[in-house]
């Protein structure tokens, strides 16, 4: 039959409004993992929830780790064998390995949970620490019998480094087909993300290392190919000829490729994972990737302040990169009228973060200042309305000083509620209800004339020349305690807090 064409938006389309509960779409379907303990995580349990999962984290958070448990608990787990480059069949003790340096201290102890069909199996793997032997699904007699294909890093060494057994073999050799029965779709998918037609045939192979020669506009070998080209063809070759239902591992899809490639062989992931109803479970840092995917194919792995891990499903691309390097990638954008606004804001995030023990919180916020409420309110607004074009999106949010509240125009508010635009407390500015609030416990007659007849915004220079702070920072930390103090400052600050949290909760369905 012949292969259906590759249909990007009909592919994503498909597969992103697949239902995996029903046994029409996925016969079988590994549906969590849980990690409770294994090696230096005491807990981790893992969902997934869509038929191609992109698994995201910081360094050392346990992405690989899942990949070989996983792999490891698969009777059906071949690989080729670096030491005689026969593909054969791999286990724990082929991926895990042990010197004198290396201590367990503890049962390293993991469960996996599939859907065959209708019915719903959970088995556990363990390694015993004081016999340092596998049991459970980590020993062949119990494991489950899906095939699966573990793509891993040893894909990125390029041809200049393999042996001169190698390439004394490659260099008169003639050519044979890279597959037994999928030469065609092979070179489909290459020609489709390097978007040039290509031919492809094998050299030479020794031990567990190949040899291509490729055909497009140019001849030439592995010898003289670009490193992502040699990563992309390894990738396809064992994507492509896994069984059909299988279960495909890639560690780091993206290593050594462009964006834009690897952006295209998602397109590719998500024509096999339709044609061949096959299983992927990747790990990636990389932003092409993850917006190639929607968020409930999505799993974070954080590390908690008290040194637990989390995996967080169901979440953005901004979460996501947020958490990886939340200094290039807030979560919003957040728009107030000056440095006054900023520091109260400021304040309400600093406490979030302090209180509910979320770490780096206040990165995930941009907090732009803007000048008069106006401009603060146009640049929100033109966020807002070119939001739903962006491709990585950072979220829109708008805070504006009390006295703009009731502002009119033309008979209607100027700035109407909005579930992302806040007022700051009360119907005045800032430092009028700080600076106010300062008066009630002590009074001044020159402050009080000030906040009745001046410019609000000089207020803080008047305490200053009233000496009694010595800086406009200093006054604003006197009436900001005093105001603080207050039930209403309590009550506010806390539907500040509220606030805030209701728009991370908006722009990433979990922290």
């Amino acid at each position: 039959m012949a292969l259906r064409k590759i249909n990007p938006n009909s592919d994503h389309g498909y597969i992103d409004g697949m239902n995996i509960s029903l046994p029409q779409n996925f016969t079988n379907f590994l549906t969590d993992i849980r990690l409770f303990p294994f090696r230096h995580i005491d807990e981790l349990y893992m969902e997934f929830q869509h038929p191609i999962s992109v698994i995201s984290g910081t360094n050392r958070s346990g992405k690989s780790t899942i990949l070989m448990a996983i792999a490891c608990s698969h009777l059906n787990f071949e690989k080729r064998n670096v030491q005689n480059g026969k593909l054969e069949r791999h286990t724990w003790s082929s991926l895990m390995h042990f010197t004198d340096h290396d201590t367990q201290s503890r049962d390293w102890t993991y469960f996996i949970s599939y859907r065959w069909g209708t019915t719903t199996e959970t088995k556990r793997g363990q390694r015993k620490a004081a016999t340092n032997k596998w049991n459970g699904i980590g020993k062949k007699e119990s494991q489950f019998s899906r095939q699966v294909v573990f793509i891993d890093l040893d894909r990125v060494m390029p041809a200049r480094n393999f042996s001169r057994t190698l390439f004394h073999r490659a260099r008169r050799a003639t050519t044979s087909g890279i597959s037994a029965l999928n030469v065609v779709r092979i070179e489909k998918y290459m020609s489709y993300i390097l978007e040039e037609n290509f031919s492809i045939h094998k050299l030479a192979n020794y031990i567990d290392k190949d040899i291509f020669s490729y055909n497009n506009s140019n001849e030439y070998s592995s010898y003289n190919a670009a490193t992502g080209e040699e990563v992309l063809l390894k990738i396809i070759i064992d994507l492509v000829d896994a069984q059909s239902n299988s279960l495909i591992l890639i560690d780091e899809i993206e290593i050594g490729l462009h964006p834009k490639i690897q952006r295209r062989l998602m397109d590719v992931l998500y024509h096999v994972c339709r044609t061949d109803k096959k299983q992927l479970i990747l790990t990636s840092h990389s932003p092409s990737i993850l917006s190639s995917v929607p968020n409930n194919a999505r799993n974070f792995i954080q590390k908690l302040p008290n040194g637990s891990y989390q995996s967080l499903t169901n979440i953005s691309v901004n979460a996501c990169l947020s958490k990886m390097d939340s200094k290039a990638y807030p979560l919003f954008d957040l728009y107030c009228e000056d440095t006054e606004a900023k520091k109260i804001i400021s304040k309400a995030i600093s406490n979030i973060q302090r209180n509910q023990n979320i770490s780096n919180f206040s990165d995930l916020i941009n907090l732009i200042v803007v000048g008069d409420a106006e401009k603060t309110y146009n640049y929100y607004t033109a966020h807002k309305n070119t939001y739903p074009n962006k491709r990585i999106k950072t979220g829109y949010a708008c805070i504006l000083d009390g006295d703009q509240r009731a502002t009119t125009s033309g008979g209607a508010l100027t700035y109407p509620p909005e579930d992302t635009l806040h007022f700051i407390y009360s119907n005045h500015s800032p430092e009028r209800f700080l600076v106010q609030a300062y008066l009630n416990q002590n009074p001044n007659t020159t402050l009080e004339y000030h906040v009745q007849n001046s410019n609000v915004h000089s207020l803080f220079t008047k305490m200053v020349e009233e000496s009694v702070c010595i800086s406009r920072e200093e006054a604003f930390e006197v009436c900001w305690a005093i105001f603080f103090a207050t039930p209403d400052g309590q009550a506010y600050f806390q539907t500040l807090q509220d606030f805030i949290l209701e728009m991370v909760e908006k722009y990433s369905t979990e922290l």
